[in-house]
């Protein structure tokens, strides 16, 4: 199968991971500074286990989540800002058009179809790490960590809340063009 994304060199590729290890990078420090001093203990070893647990979940679970059936809901809520800064963004795939004028993520229904996989993998991998920092959260104000609680909420909403958003915002666009 061929990778929904193709990018336009190897330049792009290593772009597009350079920013998504930013964003994990940024955002998973926290989490890992806060483990780091407290000592995993069974809540940390629960919540990975309920948090991987939860990420085979049926695909109906998923559109269960979906919080809006508008793409213009999304937009209203700021999804075309998160679009601009995640990897194979506006912002990288204008820098990709620069170079290749005729440039295009997605070519074809086939890969449209391929992409609708790739959503559902990238919103079951942000849900699963959503419900973890959740859980670190919580963890947090019951050992009156404050400071650590707000940044990890923070974080959770920069780097999974944001993300599945867009994962459901994207998913509406493509079955709106796979009716057409």
């Amino acid at each position: 199968m061929k990778h929904p994304f193709p990018s336009t060199n190897t330049k792009g590729r290593i772009l597009n991971q350079l920013l998504n290890f930013f964003w994990t990078f940024l955002c998973f420090l926290p989490l890992l500074w806060y483990w780091a001093i407290e000592s995993p203990d069974g809540w940390f070893y629960s919540s990975i286990v309920i948090s991987l647990a939860c990420s085979f979940l049926p695909e109906a679970f998923y559109k269960f989540l979906q919080f809006s059936n508008t793409t213009k809901t999304y937009e209203k809520y700021g999804v075309k800002i998160i679009r601009k800064f995640v990897q194979h963004g506006d912002l990288i795939n204008r820098s990709f058009r620069l170079k290749s004028p005729g440039y295009k993520v997605i070519k074809g229904v086939r890969q449209l179809n391929s992409y609708l996989k790739t959503i559902a993998m990238y919103e079951r991998y942000h849900f699963m790490c959503f419900l973890f920092f959740l859980f670190t959260a919580v963890h947090n104000l019951s050992t009156h960590r404050f400071l650590f609680a707000v940044l990890i909420t923070v974080c959770n909403a920069v780097y999974n809340i944001c993300p599945i958003f867009l994962q459901q915002y994207n998913r509406l666009r493509i079955q709106r063009l796979l009716r057409e």
